[in-house]
């Protein structure tokens, strides 16, 4: 086989795998960052905390929307009995990075706003942002450490019309931003491995 051949051949093995790594560099990949999966980071990065109960579960086809009985509110309350909590995975797509819930099951969510006058959310950093209800005083505690706890939250109340001229008040950086980073850094690794394969060639 002539060298050219095999440096093209190379190329062209190499360049697939290495795009495989940009489209893999999701959020489920920032979301494995240990300090994701810890309480105070979640708490800053959450719009509202809730406890309550898997009441109903819709699947379609590219996401599922899960109906949550709300027991308690931990961190700004809205005047709900019942929540809606999209994640993005459905009956003939799945997103690795995403909570999973039966129905029935008790659950402590960190959440995002998505559409509050559906009061529909999304779970705060994916899989991490759902715990067990026996998290509760760990979160109650942080909440406090970061000022953010009022004794009551969890009635509700008539804040939430006023939470809701607020919702445009930058809450930090999303997490979902990191893996552009992540694609960055590959992209200069594909393209310095083609240059190399041709300087070698």
């Amino acid at each position: 086989m002539k060298p050219e051949t095999v440096k093209q051949a190379s190329i062209l093995l190499i360049i697939p795998s290495l795009c495989l790594l940009v489209l893999t560099a999701s959020p489920a990949a920032a979301l494995l960052d240990p300090v994701a999966a810890e309480i105070p980071y979640q708490v800053n990065h959450s719009d509202r905390i809730a406890i309550g109960t898997v009441s109903d579960i819709e699947a379609r086809y590219a996401y599922t929307i899960f109906t949550i009985t709300v027991e308690e509110w931990l961190y700004n309350p809205m005047p709900a009995e019942t929540i809606k909590v999209r994640t993005e995975t459905g009956t003939g797509f799945w997103t690795e990075d995403q909570p999973e819930f039966e129905e029935n099951e008790e659950v402590l969510l960190m959440l995002k706003d998505l559409d509050l006058e559906d009061r529909l959310f999304k779970v705060s950093i994916g899989f991490p942002g759902k715990h067990p209800v026996s998290d509760r005083d760990a979160v109650i505690e942080e909440l406090k450490v970061q000022g953010k706890w009022q004794e009551g939250d969890e009635t509700g109340g008539d804040e939430f019309e006023s939470e809701v001229e607020e919702e445009g008040e930058d809450t930090g950086p999303e997490s979902e931003s990191t893996p552009f980073v992540g694609s960055v850094w590959v992209l200069v690794a594909v393209v310095g491995a083609v240059m190399y394969i041709e300087k070698r060639g």
